[in-house]
């Protein structure tokens, strides 16, 4: 037997296959062809083939890619089942490519014929079967959940659903205006883009119970920025001078009185010349209740109060902890300061921040409080426009910017008024829209 020498052989001469190196091969056999392969092919003996097989599936050759008609084969050459063998020995590319593609899928129909391909291998031996094997592991179906993150969304959506309906529907009916004084409201307020900021006007009335009409004991205009985490308070002196369409010169408390909501949102922004896109009243009693509802608040008395003979509340400067009935004669006290009417209006500013920060501390009493805030308090805002902006401050510390408008005190015709100093509140608003701290401009007497 000769010995095997690269390039001989390979030009359809007549060589014997070498045994002792299972590696190589010739390409006829004592000038006769395999009877399976007219005009000469490849003979490879049972010995290299196995070879051949195991050293394919130790380095994963000749097996089929899941979802592809393309291989390799054991030199690495690319191909395509089915297809004329065109790799590294161009000049066998006809022989092997009947071999491959149809001689083996004609011998072994059953293996091959259901995947409608041969083998990438050339069929039999170890790499073989473990490329049927995956083939057949590739065409299984797979178990797939296209819907699921749709399911949960729905699910989780058909939940905040139901709990707005058990829960805020209710508190949302019992915190509305009545449908004339909303009616009489769309004409004042304007509409905002979400997320932009926007102003609330805040109205405590001063009504007891058998009263018919009556005047607002506090009025604040809010400014809040949803995004920024930011409330900006500005209060309005109940005796500010202001004119009032057929009724002439008049305190600003008393346009609620003319008007109701919709007359005073009307003096407020005449006079400090902004749009007002919502609207809340607090009556006599709503402080007192919803303080309680929270389970007192903890409140920064900055000066000493000491009106025995008005509200009867007498405290030094400190911290305390009140509850509902000591938090609404804070908000009442206006005797015995230097400042007068000025102090209270800080006092209802620090209140109203206090009464904040509680809520915002325990989110859960939310529901509780909106219940037994029903009956007092009347607003244009629903939950779906609360919850969303005491999420948002509940998320690190807000920033709370808090002034009164920059005024004096006059007595004109006998009857004493603020009067408001229309330069410095018009620097002031300035300041308020871009987000600023008024108190830099003004902060009550100027």
């Amino acid at each position: 037997m000769g010995e095997y020498r690269p390039g001989e052989g390979d030009q359809g001469e007549h060589t014997q296959y070498d045994y002792d190196d299972p590696r190589r091969y010739t390409s006829q056999r004592q000038g006769k062809a395999p009877a399976a392969q007219p005009g000469g092919g490849a003979v490879v003996s049972k010995r290299s083939r196995l070879s051949s097989a195991l050293h394919d599936a130790a380095r994963g050759r000749g097996s089929a890619q899941q979802g592809s008609r393309f291989s390799r084969d054991s030199q690495g050459n690319a191909y395509e089942y089915g297809q004329p063998y065109q790799g590294q020995y161009d000049q066998y590319g006809n022989g092997y490519g009947d071999q491959y593609g149809a001689g083996y899928g004609d011998q072994y129909p059953d293996q091959y014929g259901q995947y409608g391909q041969a083998s990438g291998n050339g069929g039999g031996g170890l790499g073989g079967w473990l490329q049927d094997r995956r083939a057949r592991r590739a065409m299984r179906p797979r178990r797939e959940h296209p819907h699921r993150a749709r399911n949960v969304f729905l699910l989780v959506l058909g939940i905040l659903v139901a709990l707005y309906v058990l829960i805020c529907v209710p508190i949302d009916q019992g915190i509305a205006f009545s449908d004339s004084e909303a009616q009489s409201l769309s004409g004042q307020t304007s509409a905002h883009i979400p997320l932009t900021p926007y102003y609330v006007l805040l109205l405590g009335s001063d009504a007891r119970e058998g009263d018919t009409v009556s005047r607002t004991d506090t009025m604040i205009l809010c400014r809040i920025d949803p995004i920024q985490a930011k409330v900006t308070m500005v209060s309005i002196p109940r005796d500010t001078m202001v004119t009032i369409e057929g009724h002439g010169t008049q305190k600003i408390n008393a346009a609620y009185a003319y008007g109701g909501a919709a007359g005073a949102a009307a003096a407020v922004k005449s006079l400090l010349g902004v749009s007002i896109n919502h609207v809340a009243l607090i009556h006599f009693d709503g402080v007192q209740t919803l303080v309680d509802a929270l389970g007192g608040v903890t409140v920064n008395v900055p000066v000493d109060i000491n009106d025995p003979n008005y509200t009867g509340l007498v405290m030094s400067a400190g911290t305390y902890t009140m509850d509902g009935k000591t938090a609404l004669l804070f908000s009442r006290v206006r005797h015995g300061f230097a400042n007068g009417d000025y102090q209270r209006q800080q006092d209802q500013r620090i209140l109203i921040e206090a009464i904040m920060k509680k809520a915002l501390s325990n989110p859960l009493a939310l529901p509780t409080v909106g219940k037994a805030m029903g009956g007092l308090l009347s607003t244009t805002m629903r939950c779906y426009n609360i919850i969303p902006l005491l999420a948002r401050l509940a998320v690190g510390t807000p920033t709370i910017y808090s002034a009164s408008i920059p005024s004096t005190t006059q007595t004109i015709g006998g009857v004493s008024y603020v009067v408001a100093n229309t330069q410095e509140l018009a620097t002031m608003m300035q300041v308020v829209e871009s987000g600023g701290d008024p108190s830099t401009v003004a902060n009550g007497l100027s």
